[in-house]
């Protein structure tokens, strides 16, 4: 829905958008994504333009990297960083949803689609600051860059600085934990005074240290039952 809407969404003050890209095949893209009949990847593609269009930036094109289903394009992928100030970031397959194909399937190390651009085009490495889970990196001359996301491969919980408001509204202080969260839908129904939402805000964003920790620790790495769609964010 997209490209009939980034219009307005720009004009009532959106600047930042995060847009899901797993190929650039359309018969790949729909496996993905589940769907079945009239493809969706035109929708998606044209979404993209139309938000790059009216001035979202930084745009950001999320790849989950699958192996044996999209990992041969990531090249391709990567390309689309040269010619348009695009963000396009790499992030490790998890068992979301998903344990089976996981099991199967496993992950691409971060390092080894970094290697393969390497050769291809080279990597400015250090140069690019981000201020969350991505390591950032650029081809050298490129508009945008590329960022990888390691959670697998390179647990990153310890300099995690990310929260989480799911589909269903509740905030969490990491995407793979539940046992602290917060209900927010419920409370902004029931007219819970801003203050106290507040405060329990803080609370939770405390626990999110001692949370980090222990995901560090067991490697960031158990699958978990509900499906990103389910999660939102």
């Amino acid at each position: 829905m997209l490209a009939n809407l980034a219009q307005s969404l720009h004009e009532a003050g959106l600047r930042r958008i995060n847009i899901s890209l797993d190929s650039l095949e359309p018969e790949t893209f729909d496996r993905i994504i589940g769907r079945r009949g009239r493809s969706r990847w035109q929708q998606v593609w044209n979404g993209i333009q139309a938000a790059y269009q009216v001035g979202f930036n930084p745009l950001k094109l999320n790849v989950v990297v699958i192996p044996g289903i999209n990992d041969h394009e990531v090249l391709n992928l990567a390309a689309l960083s040269l010619d348009q100030e695009w963000h396009v970031r790499f992030i490790e397959f998890m068992p979301i949803g998903n344990a089976a194909l996981f099991d199967q399937k496993g992950w691409v190390d971060s390092e080894f689609l970094r290697q393969q651009i390497r050769e291809r085009w080279g990597l400015t490495e250090g140069q690019v600051k981000g201020n969350g889970p991505a390591d950032v990196f650029r081809i050298p001359g490129a508009k945008g860059t590329l960022g990888f996301i390691s959670q697998m491969s390179e647990c990153f919980c310890d300099r995690c600085n990310r929260m989480r408001l799911s589909a269903d509204g509740w905030l969490r202080p990491c995407l793979l934990n539940e046992t602290a969260q917060l209900n927010l839908k419920a409370m902004l129904r029931a007219n819970v005074p801003l203050e106290e939402i507040r405060i329990q805000v803080r609370e939770l964003m405390s626990a999110k240290p001692d949370i980090n920790f222990k995901m560090r620790e067991s490697g960031a790495t158990g699958a978990y039952a509900r499906t990103m769609s389910q999660i939102g964010g």
